[in-house]
């Protein structure tokens, strides 16, 4: 490195950059409180049962992502049947929809003033609390299992199956010791990453939780209503603790694992046919499932073009209309989108070529650095920035800037995935050539990598974005009147009951995602590149 200035200027640059914005944040946080008020978690019987119903919610939501999520992929990746496009096409729409749309669909169907429940049953249920929060949770979060656990029973060789059935095995024992198995990797990983996103949701539980006591919305109770900077670190830090657990063992245990069952090259036969019940039993129960949520989504729709739901159900643009009023926080949500997304996608592209192709010294230690944002709960990010940089050093609260900055450090993890996966495939020959030739470290980087880094590049900013337009938790406690985004607003009306608002603002984000995701599958496909979430 010391032949190479602009190397080390960019490494010392980046750990003063993360460490200032996300380790400092997070060591704020931490130290804030005292130990007596660490005690309170224990001693006071609310906080406690916080931590349990966290923890409770988390596994039950869990278990049932990854049975969902296992359904989906492996009827679309092992049976021989129809409506493969509608079942992909429904394990994609969570994902590029704010996390709460869901809850927000469920309460429109379900409600007090619910289609459903009141339009054709005539009823009045309580869909509140522990039910209805862990069938929102179950619908929004399995298709990020779903991803994990389709790329692996995609890649388990069906010849091994073959070889036990020739043995003699049958259908049960091939699924039992032979399938099921090797799809371990895959139902473990997806299963975390559910996990993870279960336990750290925000925005579902503030709206049909009830009056369930989980650390996300008690931490936020304390900011919002009593401004209890101490009691809301101590919430943030219980909520810390797992979440870092759940992703350090995804990404050192089951990320590391290798679960290779061929090598070299191989012919892969068809998947051996299943029983006839079996096979159309489990496509229509993914059909149902399927429905049930294409019902969601279809409820938003029409509430985004109803009068008043639950009294008058006439058409109406007023709802759209209201929306364009409120169009600087459209803009917001976009500009602070693209800033962040643009930044994370950049700084994460240095980064992954630092540790991929330089032998430093400090490779581990940024590598670290640069996935420690993904082991943070979005709302203790929020919480870190609004306590590290409320004042000196630097005061950032109720600026634009501190949106864009927390925005650009939380979807970091995310484009260095991108880009570590595009580095890997790039030969180290190519970039030796040039080295060879008499370029540095920058001119390399500058005249070789970056050009072949397109693809990823584009696919981290692009999942960045969709993250961060739908994202509520990491700007709940960062936004000013002139800053609110969307998701902001959409929380906002539902709290005061304008469902038609809310419904067609969160309509409005959705065109959004869904218009940007589909302009880089464009792009990338003019380029024979395949984007996938």
């Amino acid at each position: 490195m010391k032949n190479e200035p602009l190397l080390l200027l960019a490494i010392v640059a980046i750990i003063l950059f993360v460490g200032f914005f996300v380790v400092y944040p997070v060591v704020r946080v931490i130290t804030f409180p005292g130990l007596q008020d660490y005690a309170q978690l224990f001693g006071k019987a609310r906080w406690f049962k916080a931590v349990k119903n966290s923890l409770y919610m988390t596994l039950i939501s869990t278990l049932s992502c990854t049975a969902v999520a296992f359904l989906f992929a492996y009827v679309i990746a092992r049976l021989d049947v129809p409506c493969k496009g509608l079942f992909r096409f429904v394990t994609l729409l969570p994902i590029v929809s704010p996390p709460f749309i869901v809850a927000l669909s469920y309460i429109l169907l379900f409600g007090v003033q619910g289609i459903v429940t009141k339009g054709l049953l005539g009823l009045q249920v309580d869909i509140y609390g522990r039910l209805g929060l862990w069938i929102v949770q179950t619908v929004t979060f399995f298709p990020y299992a779903y991803s994990v656990i389709y790329g692996v029973i995609r890649s388990i060789s069906t010849n091994l199956e073959y070889a036990a059935y020739n043995m003699g095995a049958t259908r049960w024992q091939v699924f039992r010791d032979v399938f099921f198995p090797l799809c371990r990797p895959g139902i473990a990983g997806g299963a975390l990453i559910a996990a993870i996103n279960v336990l750290t949701d925000f925005g579902n539980p503030m709206m049909i939780g009830g009056d369930l006591a989980l650390l996300p919305t008690e931490a936020y109770m304390q900011i919002s209503g009593w401004y209890d900077m101490k009691t809301a670190s101590v919430l943030a830090v219980a909520l810390l603790v797992p979440a870092m657990a759940i992703f350090l063992v995804n990404r050192f245990w089951v990320g590391k694992r290798s679960y290779v069952t061929i090598t070299g090259k191989e012919i892969s036969l068809n998947p051996f046919p299943v029983p006839k019940w079996v096979k159309w039993g489990l496509f229509s129960l993914t059909m149902f499932i399927s429905l049930f949520i294409l019902l969601v989504y279809g409820t938003l729709c029409y509430g985004a073009f109803t009068k008043a739901w639950g009294y008058d159900w006439s058409f109406t643009l007023e709802n759209i209309q209201y929306v364009f009023l409120k169009g600087r926080q459209i803009w917001n949500s976009i500009r602070y989108g693209f800033l962040s997304s643009l930044g994370a996608a950049f700084l994460a592209m240095v980064l992954a070529y630092i540790v991929q192709k330089k032998q430093v010294g400090l490779n581990k230690a940024l590598d670290f650095l640069a996935i420690l944002p993904g082991a943070i709960p979005g709302m203790f990010l929020g919480i870190g920035f609004v306590m590290a940089f409320n004042g000196k050093p630097l005061e950032l609260t109720g600026t634009s800037t501190i949106m864009v900055l927390a925005l650009l450090f939380w979807n970091i993890p995310t484009c260095y995935s991108a880009a570590t996966a595009g580095l890997q495939q790039i030969g180290n020959s190519v970039e030796d050539a040039a080295l060879n030739l008499g370029a540095n470290s920058f001119r390399s980087f500058k005249d070789v990598i970056i050009p072949l880094l397109k693809a990823p590049f584009l696919s981290g900013f692009v999942l960045s974005f969709l993250r961060s337009v739908t994202c509520l938790s990491v700007v709940i406690f960062l936004y000013a009147p002139s800053t609110t985004v969307g998701t902001i607003s959409v929380m906002v009306l539902v709290q005061s009951g304008q469902w038609g608002e809310a419904a067609a603002f969160t309509m409005i984000l959705i065109a959004i995602a869904f218009s940007v995701l589909r302009l880089a599958q464009y792009v990338l496909g003019k380029q024979g590149i395949k984007l996938e979430l």
